[in-house]
């Protein structure tokens, strides 16, 4: 239903100096003292939105931080603006005091604080876990992420359980949101794409039940951190005794002819003028296609897509398992990942929350009721794994240990490149088999976990007789992350054990031995 002031906005349109005059006063009127009122359209729903989570944006040019300065001035209390730099909090600092009218109350000295009409909003910085910590135990009304594809999972996760009325202020507040709001861009890089994790039932379009723009959806997040979709504000859930409450969230896109302010402004002609995949992201707010690979990425994203495409058009029953890549987690949010694979058509995952294997024969279990007859497991050997390694050759069952910490002793396709340890090998020989210009035509399942997992790790290339090529460590890429890429990792064992399926041209590449007491298996060219 439009409201008064869309009311008036309509009547202005058009209307001679007399009439305009008169309208104008009507819709001050209708306004209040507010010193902020959203546009029309995208910007208005999603400052009535009662979304407990709210991600708002996608193009260019959409309001998003005037959004969150809005509701910092006109409804909420306290208030933490976040970047993920304090280099970058300059603007939104400069944009909140513009909108007031008034530099009074602010202290520009890190971290920033602007104080207005009775009101507290806190800028701040919080590129990792060190710096979002710093705001651990001060509670905001209104949590604001700007640029939110910017942040990491765990301290955007981090920072939302302090998202609650201050206890000083609960005798002064009648009926006060709480809400966290997510104002963003679509992601660039491996790092950002959490965010369609978060929002798939709005961002992916592969999804199964999608909703309409601004629905609200319902979810728990797991004692795992996992987020479970429910039925409902009233589908509370249990886990060890704890109640878990439902929480809204809903996605509301907005593009530039969405913004009156801008959308004349000749903003258009510079997104238009932007290369691919940036217009696609920036202009028209694809978050599923926009994605720009990192100039070092080991494996292209157009290699994962394609890859992808093949696995729906695939048909598996003629074909027989070769391995089973297995990724093992204690705990936490980070799961026990199996990858079958079928030659060169993986099957889709199965993840078990950490929780649930908490040793090496749980482990073994599980492995033992998927495997097939000739199939083997490509186990991660370091660590935790060791453990299920154990169980593994206790159990009889045939298994190849993936010790990514061994030397590499291969080569890549071309022989000019040798490598810095058997972790880079592996990663490098699963990107060789995805590369379309070889040939072997690798079907992955789609998995928008996955398809982060194996295009965030990124190379070098280091002296040596011959040059070395180094593939990023994996405490380096969670560091980025947030998270573990436990299922890009089981993808890869899977690729690497069992025997690797080649191009007659190709000779075999194996440097070790099998821990099997299983009959022979024929490493020789696989062919499905």
């Amino acid at each position: 239903m439009p409201s008064t002031l869309d009311d008036m906005l309509a009547k202005v349109k058009g209307m001679a100096p007399e009439a305009r005059a008169a309208a104008e006063k009507m819709v001050a009127e209708a306004t209040g003292d507010h010193i902020w009122i959203p546009t029309t359209g995208p910007q208005g729903d999603a400052f009535r939105s009662e979304a407990d989570l709210l991600l708002y944006g996608g193009a260019g040019g959409g309001g998003k931080t005037d959004l969150l300065a809005g509701l910092a001035l006109t409804r909420h209390t306290r208030t933490l603006l976040l970047r993920p730099q304090y280099t970058d909090l300059g603007a939104l600092i400069d944009r909140v005091v513009a909108i007031a009218g008034t530099r009074d109350g602010l202290n520009s000295s890190p971290p920033a604080q602007f104080k207005y009409a009775g009101r507290v909003i806190d800028f701040g910085a919080a590129k990792d876990m060190d710096r979002a910590e710093t705001w651990q135990g001060n509670p905001h009304s209104l949590i604001g992420f700007d640029e939110a594809c910017l942040f990491r999972e765990d301290v955007v996760r981090f920072l939302m359980g302090w998202n609650r009325i201050a206890d000083e202020d609960l005798g002064n507040i009648s009926m006060e949101r709480v809400r966290v709001v997510m104002a963003s861009n679509p992601p660039l890089g491996a790092e950002g794409e959490w965010v369609i994790g978060m929002f798939r039932p709005w961002l992916d379009p592969t999804y199964s039940n999608p909703p309409e723009r601004g629905e609200l959806r319902w979810f728990i997040t797991d004692p795992d951190g996992r987020d479970q979709e429910v039925d409902g504000p009233d589908d509370i859930r249990e886990y060890n005794s704890q109640r878990y409450e439902p929480k809204s969230r809903t996605f509301i896109s907005a593009r530039l002819e969405d913004n009156p302010f801008l959308v004349d402004t000749g903003y258009q002609a510079t997104l238009d003028a932007m290369p691919e995949p940036l217009r696609s992201a920036i202009r028209d707010g694809n978050f599923m296609a926009a994605r720009e690979d990192d100039t070092w990425q080991v494996i292209p994203t157009a290699w994962i897509l394609e890859a992808n495409e093949r696995w729906r058009a695939a048909d598996k029953s003629d074909r027989t398992m070769t391995s089973i890549g297995l990724d093992v987690a204690r705990g936490g949010r980070d799961d026990t990942v199996f990858a079958p694979r079928w030659g060169t058509y993986f099957d889709e995952l199965t993840c078990v929350p950490g929780r649930d294997t908490p040793d090496g024969p749980s482990v073994a279990v599980l492995a033992a009721g998927m495997l097939r007859a000739g199939a083997i497991v490509g186990v991660d050997v370091i660590g935790i794994g060791a453990d299920a390694e154990t169980a593994l050759s206790n159990a009889g069952l045939p298994y190849e240990a993936m010790n990514g910490a061994e030397k590499a002793t291969t080569h890549t396709r071309d022989g000019n490149f040798g490598f810095y340890s058997r972790r880079s090998e592996m990663w490098w020989m699963l990107r060789e088999a995805l590369d379309p210009e070889y040939g072997l035509s690798l079907a992955l399942p789609p998995d928008q976990a996955l398809q982060g997992d194996l295009t965030a790790p990124t190379y070098e290339v280091r002296p040596g007789q011959p040059p070395k090529i180094y593939v990023e460590n994996k405490k380096d890429v969670i560091k980025r992350l947030g998270r573990s890429p436990d299922r890009g990792d089981a993808v890869v064992y899977a690729w690497n054990a069992g025997g690797l399926e080649l191009n007659p041209d190709d000779k075999a590449r194996r440097s070790k031995p099998l821990h099997t007491p299983a009959p022979a298996i024929n490493y020789d060219i696989l062919r499905y």
